[in-house]
């Protein structure tokens, strides 16, 4: 008869999850791509001209 400890059991668990999620994640040509950020001019009088 084999004895686990709960430490034991909780690993085997965790590297279980770990390694399905692994095994099935999309490749890394089908990740989802950051949105681009669009650059904001840094010279404040692009940002607003003052109104007459």
């Amino acid at each position: 008869m084999i004895v686990y400890s709960t430490g034991a059991v909780q690993a085997e668990i965790k590297y279980r999850q770990e390694r399905i999620k692994r095994d099935f994640q999309r490749p890394f040509w089908f990740q989802r791509k950051p949105r681009p950020v669009a650059a904001q001019p840094c010279a404040p009088e692009l940002r607003a001209r003052p109104a007459m």
